[in-house]
């Protein structure tokens, strides 16, 4: 099982990640976009975004949120080709990502499925941070966060998800500096 340990601290050197899925049930619903952001001294280094095959039907509702459609990913690679790329990029950097514990679960099922070694990185959930730091909203959704810090960011898009959940992770992490 992936570690849900948590980074202690907030680091300098980290990989932001998300993904869009067919659903929420890792059991059944599929990935059909990886995105993620390596930063090293928090500057952005390196970026990796794939568009995954399902090899089901995207439902309409997932297509209407995400704008990603079976004719948008029929020529694209399958998750066995995927996730190797993905486990490749992260290296052993801790992983940041909001709402850390649905994107993780999707990545134990498909590594645990796909027979490939466990990761063992640490993880650092923005919704936990923005809970603690981000004060006077009326949820802490990563949409409702971009409205909040007028990002002009799409939404529901692995990459600009990343370039999202990274600006409250920059936030977040300058608020603790100054409380502590």
């Amino acid at each position: 099982m992936i570690s849900l340990n948590r980074e202690k601290k907030l680091v300098d050197d980290y990989v932001i990640f998300d993904l869009e899925t067919t659903g929420f049930d890792p059991k059944v619903a599929k990935i059909i976009e990886i995105g993620a952001l390596k930063y090293r001294n928090n500057e952005l280094v390196d970026e990796l975004s794939i568009l995954v095959n399902p090899g089901v039907p995207i439902p309409d509702v997932i297509t209407m949120i995400t704008g990603i459609d079976d004719e948008l990913v029929s020529k694209a690679i399958t998750i066995e080709e995927a996730m190797p790329k993905f486990t490749k990029f992260i290296e052993d950097l801790p992983l940041v990502a909001h709402n850390s514990r649905f994107d993780l679960s999707f990545i134990e099922e498909n590594i645990l499925n796909l027979g490939l070694p466990m990761i063992t990185n640490t993880n650092i959930d923005t919704v936990y941070l923005a809970r603690k730091y981000i004060k006077g909203v009326d949820n802490h959704k990563l949409e409702t966060l971009k409205d909040y810090f007028q990002l002009t960011y799409s939404s529901h898009r692995s990459i600009d998800d990343c370039l999202t959940t990274n600006h409250v992770y920059q936030y977040c992490k300058h608020q603790a500096a100054v409380i502590n």
